[in-house]
């Protein structure tokens, strides 16, 4: 017998054309609404895909019965409310990265999921490229060793993709460790666990209307013993790069999202070479993630990245940001 479908409602879509394609796709979802302030996108998608729902305001979509799960593609400043609202409606919500701006906000958006006993997923999107996943299997079933260094970066240059209205640059709308180093940090994370303490280094050399600084190196020591680095540039006068090393007693993995290897070397095999390893284009991730979250919601699963998770990453950012400001280490909260 054929599992239900699953009504999902996609609110922004820039960030979210992935996501609504992604719910056409699913044999267990049926993309039921659209919601976005640009009229023009709006109507032009809803009628591209026959989307019986079409809304420039998202809470007309709170109270539609057809709506099993609400696909939040905002920019970062919504992300707060628009969860708990549709949490509270009794909505499944996968909210994209980062989880929210702040701690704080992030913990009402857990708080919102436990009263209402409906899942939450942070759509960090790494988890599901290919080599992150083998990364983090090699990580766990003996091929490293034991992990005790990992290296990652998040390189991308903002300085003509602002948002709308700029939003990108805004201090109080985004930091840009928070926003977009979310995706080194939670790799990092997901190797080596929960982080103890950080120290971080900045500065701000590229973008002016950029208040905060758009290189960011961050020293981590984790709860497992091991230790690591994340570097975050906003700024950089180089390719978009998402790059991860995982260094373990038997072996060291190096790659990124946009080559077509990754370097291997097995003390076992011999040290000193690298193994190149072909890795398939990191394709139809977002489709992986939402088919993951309809899994959880269907089977009563708990999503890989769980509101708990996302504000373990939010975290660790702020700390690094306290200590920039300080210039002393900080501990990493994960009490959630």
């Amino acid at each position: 017998m054929p599992e239900e479908k699953l009504g999902v409602a996609v609110i922004g879509l820039h960030m979210g054309q992935a996501h609504f394609l992604a719910a056409i796709e699913h044999p267990n979802a049926e993309l039921v609404a659209l919601c976005d302030t640009d009229e023009g996108l709006l109507d032009a998608r809803a009628a591209e895909y026959n989307v019986p729902v079409a809304t420039t305001d998202w809470r007309d979509l709170l109270d539609r019965p057809d709506i099993d799960i609400a696909s939040i593609c905002t920019p970062d400043h919504f992300h707060r409310e628009m969860t708990c609202a549709f949490l509270d409606a009794g909505k499944h919500v996968i909210v994209e990265k980062p989880m929210a701006r702040t701690v704080e906000e992030c913990e009402e958006m857990i708080a919102a999921a436990r009263r209402n006993d409906r899942k939450l997923m942070v759509a960090q999107v790494c988890r599901f490229y290919s080599f992150f996943e083998d990364a983090k299997r090699w990580s766990e079933d003996g091929t490293l060793g034991e992990v005790y260094y990992v290296e990652t970066s998040y390189l991308h240059n903002y300085e003509e993709i602002g948002g709308v209205g700029n939003w990108r640059f805004d201090p109080e709308k985004r930091h840009p460790l928070v926003g977009g180093g979310c995706h080194a940090i939670d790799l990092a994370r997901w190797i080596c666990g929960d982080a103890e303490e950080v120290h971080a280094y900045g500065n701000h050399y590229n973008i002016p209307q950029q208040q905060w600084e758009d290189l960011i190196t961050i020293n981590v020591k984790f709860k497992s013993g091991a230790v690591g680095r994340i570097l975050n540039s906003s700024g950089c006068q180089r390719p978009y790069n998402i790059d991860l090393q995982v260094w373990g007693t038997k072996g060291t993995l190096v790659g990124d999202n946009t080559q077509d290897y990754a370097l291997l070397s097995l003390r076992e095999v011999n040290r000193h070479i690298w193994l190149r390893l072909p890795k398939p284009p990191m394709a139809k991730a977002v489709a992986s993630e939402l088919a993951h979250f309809i899994d959880c919601v269907l089977h009563d699963r708990q999503p890989l990245i769980d509101g708990v998770d996302g504000a373990k990453t939010v975290a660790l950012a702020w700390a690094a940001i306290e200590s920039m400001r300080t210039g002393q280490p900080v501990k990493c909260r994960n009490d959630f």
